[in-house]
């Protein structure tokens, strides 16, 4: 559900624009983390179920024929039901990502996009994006972005939904292809595909 919020939100579609027409330069790598310690329950599902699908920053500048990926989890239980933390890591041809998600391990809920004359940082958390630089090597050439989010998102997601019933049509911010990625990532993480197992004091 965050993802899809994030895909409302007008910093984060500015922040696109300008990655996409090439602000950065060629982008070489998308980096983004997302955590939380919240006090695990009977219910509780594990890191990538809750922030899998945050990976849309990555399909979405980088596209989704990615070359290969490699899953890596720590889980809590023997029968692997709930991962504390996974990373994911995708090659493409002339770039890399990852996601780090998490519900036992924190890290700095950050969005790092680096490209070739510069990079795009967003601040924790990423995926309430109002605010974002563009940093370069000389700081004076730094920008900064500021945008007004209402709510969480969710304002923008019932706007959309409600224009697609009155004109008939489909309104989306994420295009089916990344959809399908996402899902795809998802399952490959259920089937154990591409996967590999922290061990931890053995």
């Amino acid at each position: 559900m965050d993802a899809i919020r994030t895909a409302y939100s007008t910093a984060y579609y500015r922040m696109l624009l300008l990655v996409k027409s090439g602000r950065i330069g060629d982008v070489v790598s998308v980096d983004a983390s997302c955590s939380s310690l919240r006090e695990k329950t009977q219910n509780s599902i594990g890191s990538f179920f809750s922030w899998g699908p945050n990976a849309l920053p990555v399909f979405q500048i980088l596209g989704t024929d990615y070359a290969n990926k490699q899953i890596i989890s720590l889980f809590e239980d023997d029968n692997q039901q709930y991962d504390a933390f996974t990373k994911v890591t995708f090659v493409y041809p002339k770039a890399v990502a990852s996601i780090k998600v998490g519900k036992g391990v924190k890290t700095e809920g950050e969005l790092v996009i680096s490209g070739t004359t510069g990079y795009v940082y967003v601040p924790a958390p990423w995926w309430k994006t109002d605010y974002f630089e563009i940093r370069r090597e000389d700081p004076m050439q730094n920008k900064r972005y500021f945008y007004q989010l209402e709510g969480e998102g969710i304002r923008y997601e019932i706007v959309s939904f409600l224009k697609a019933i009155h004109q008939s049509r489909r309104v989306s911010y994420i295009q089916e292809d990344v959809s399908l990625a996402i899902v795809g990532v998802i399952e490959d993480f259920c089937k154990g595909n591409n996967s590999m197992k922290l061990k931890v004091n053995e």
